[in-house]
C-alpha cells in the first residue's frame, strides 16, 4: 500500500510540475481512471485502517463524473482531461468508507500549511528593506549583495549551489520574469541558463535584440529543495511571498515597459495564487503589476515539450505584443513566424 501511495504522489507532483510549466491539460487512453479506481479499492479493501489526512472522501463532483463518462464513451483514441481532475481523484478516491484517524505529522516536516515537502524548514515572511539612494547600478549591486547573502536563501540552498539573482540591462524596456532556478541555475547563479534558457536567447534574439539588451529574473531567488534524485518542484506561495521584495526592487531598480511573466507559477506569484487559473485563459492579456504592464506567456520548457508550430505561435504572439507595447519594429517575417 505504501508503495502505491508514493507512486501516486510521484504522478500528482509530476501532474503539478506540468501545470505550473504552462500545460492545462494532459492525454489519458479510455479505462485509465477506471483502472486507477479499481487498484486503489483493491489496496483499500487490503488496509481499510491505514490512517489519512481528514475530510477525504470520494471525488462526486460533476466534472469529475463528467470526465469518466466521457473517458469510458468517447470514440477517439485518446481524451484531453484536465489535470487537476486527476490530482483531486487520486487524493481523494482512497479515503476509508469509515470516519479517518487522525493524522500524525511527521518529525522533521514542515508546516503543512506552506504545503512543503517533508523536512524542508518553513519559510518565515520576508523582511522589510529599503534600497539605498543612488544610480541604477549602486542600488542594483547593494541588493544583489543583500539577496546572495540572504540567511534564509542561503539556509535553503543545496550544498556548494549559488543563490539565483536577475541580470541584464538595467535600463531594459523587457523584464523577462521567470519562475525558479533549476540546476543548471543554481550551479552558475544565473537565470535561464539550462535548455529553457537556450530557447529563451533564441525567442530574444527573434525579436531582434539581445539577451544583454533585456533583463531576466526569477521569481523565486534559490532551487525549491524535494526529496527527489531529480526533476524539479514548483515553488509554494510562502517561498515566492519572501523573494517577491527581492524582484519588485529589482523592477523598481529597471523600470521596464514591459513585464513578460513566463509560466504560469510566475503569473501566480506576480498576481496572487489563484487555484482557478489557467495558462490558457490568461496568456495574450495585457494586466498590471506594481505598474508595470503584464502579459503572461507560456514558459520555455513547455515549447521544448511541445514542438508543435501551433504552440511556438501562441508565445510568438505574445511576444509580438511585448514588442509593439516597447516599439520594436516587427517586419512582416516576423509577423508570419510559425502560422501554417
Amino acid at each position: 500500500m505504501h508503495a502505491m501511495r508514493v507512486e501516486l504522489e510521484a504522478v500528482v507532483n509530476e501532474l503539478k510540475r506540468w501545470r505550473d510549466a504552462g500545460e492545462d491539460a494532459v492525454y489519458l487512453e479510455p479505462g485509465t481512471l477506471d483502472a486507477v479506481r479499481a487498484k486503489v479499492a483493491e489496496l483499500r479493501a487490503a488496509a481499510p485502517d491505514e490512517a489519512l489526512p481528514e475530510n477525504q472522501a470520494r471525488d462526486t463532483s460533476p466534472a469529475f463524473e463528467a470526465a469518466s463518462s466521457e473517458s469510458r464513451g468517447s470514440l477517439r483514441p485518446r481524451i484531453k482531461q484536465n489535470a487537476d481532475v486527476i490530482k483531486d481523484f487520486l487524493q481523494q478516491s482512497d479515503s476509508p468508507s469509515t470516519a479517518p484517524k487522525k493524522k500524525v505529522a511527521k518529525k522533521g516536516a514542515a508546516k503543512a500549511g506552506q504545503g512543503l515537502p517533508p523536512g524542508v524548514k518553513e519559510i518565515p515572511s520576508p523582511t522589510p528593506f529599503e534600497l539605498p539612494e543612488g544610480d541604477k547600478q549602486a542600488r542594483w549591486n547593494w541588493l544583489r549583495d543583500h539577496v546572495l547573502g540572504d540567511p534564509v536563501c542561503q539556509e535553503h540552498l543545496r550544498p556548494s549551489k549559488q543563490v539565483v539573482f536577475g541580470v541584464g540591462n538595467l535600463d531594459a524596456d523587457i523584464f523577462f520574469c521567470g519562475e525558479a532556478p533549476g540546476e543548471d541555475e543554481e550551479m552558475q547563479g544565473e537565470p535561464f541558463v539550462g535548455k529553457a534558457g537556450q530557447l529563451l536567447n533564441k525567442i530574444i534574439s527573434a525579436m531582434g535584440v539581445s539577451r544583454e539588451q533585456t533583463y531576466i529574473g526569477n521569481i523565486m531567488n534559490w532551487r525549491p529543495e524535494h526529496d527527489k534524485p531529480f526533476g524539479n518542484r514548483a515553488p509554494v506561495e510562502a517561498e515566492i511571498n519572501y523573494c517577491l521584495p527581492y524582484l519588485i526592487g529589482q523592477l523598481e531598480i529597471v523600470q521596464p515597459k514591459v513585464i513578460v511573466a513566463l509560466g504560469l507559477t510566475a503569473a501566480n506569484g506576480l498576481l496572487g495564487f489563484d487555484p482557478e487559473r489557467r495558462m490558457g485563459k490568461v496568456r495574450g492579456q495585457w494586466l498590471e503589476f506594481s505598474g508595470v504592464p503584464l502579459i503572461i506567456t507560456y514558459h520555455p520548457s513547455y515549447l521544448l515539450r511541445n514542438q508543435a508550430n501551433s504552440a511556438k505561435r501562441l508565445v510568438w504572439e505574445d511576444i509580438l505584443l511585448a514588442m509593439a507595447k516597447v516599439g520594436l519594429p516587427i517586419s512582416e517575417k516576423q509577423q508570419g513566424y510559425f502560422k501554417g
